[in-house]
């Protein structure tokens, strides 16, 4: 039995047995294990770092792959977004969605800087909570094998050098005016739109919530984010639909 130690940010929590409790989390490099917490759910025996939306430092035991926790130290807790419900929601939304898009033998550590600096974006309080989930998907989507290509036109092949840019959720290309026109399932982008979508597609994980849209730019900039998400991945999410459920129309 080896001792693993690695840092990761922890997405979910299930009791087991009377006593214990499995935590999924996300480890740096990006790759999604299950850690074992044994008597978590016992008083004294609970560790405040071993727990949902807590980036910690772990020491595991390992066998073959399955881990049990040892000790864990704190790094940084998410805990205050629990104090807003619509902003915890969320946070439970962006962790669910990492969880669909990581597998346990396959590191992806741009995954790991995403999420943790899109609940920073939450827990500052400065970014649009709305903005900062649908830049989360559209980077999450790209970062996973889902990269919308915005370069060339889908239809022709053309790179597209004059406005306007128009965009297909379902085929998750751009294409000209002339050929979204001639085939259809395409809407025209906002410009401000077409720049967000580029600016989260290629920005450094810190960088990436750094952006502000107003207007029907922010709402189509969202909508299709959310839209993308859906069909590619071909299901809903829980924790989205408590999320919406917490809400007044997109403002």
């Amino acid at each position: 039995m080896a001792e693993v130690k690695l840092r990761a940010l922890g997405l979910r929590e299930v009791d087991f047995g009377d006593f214990d409790r499995y935590l999924t989390a996300l480890t740096e490099d990006g790759r999604r294990i299950e850690i074992l917490c044994k008597n978590a759910r016992r008083g004294k025996k609970q560790n405040p770092a071993a727990r949902q939306l807590c980036y910690s430092e772990f020491i595991l035991s390992d066998r073959g792959g399955r881990y049990t926790l040892r000790d864990a130290d704190l790094v940084h807790s998410f805990f205050a977004l629990a104090g807003d419900i619509e902003k915890y929601a969320l946070s439970c939304y962006l962790n669910e969605l990492t969880t669909a898009l990581t597998v346990p033998d396959f590191d992806n550590p741009a995954l790991c800087r995403l999420l943790l600096y899109a609940l920073y974006a939450l827990e500052g309080g400065k970014r649009d909570p709305e903005l900062v989930k649908a830049a989360f998907e559209w980077r999450i989507m790209a970062e996973s094998g889902y990269a919308p290509d915005l370069t060339s036109c889908g239809v022709c092949g053309e790179v597209i050098e004059n406005p306007p840019v128009c965009f297909s959720v379902r085929a998750g290309t751009a294409a000209d005016a002339k050929c979204a026109k001639r085939v259809g399932g395409y809407a025209q982008l906002v410009d401000s739109t077409l720049r967000a979508m580029l600016h989260v597609l290629i920005a450094e994980p810190n960088k990436v919530y750094a952006f502000a849209l107003s207007g029907p730019a922010r709402e189509q900039f969202c909508g299709m984010a959310e839209e993308y998400v859906k069909y590619h991945l071909g299901r809903g999410f829980e924790s989205l639909q408590f999320y919406r459920s917490l809400q007044a129309p997109m403002k």
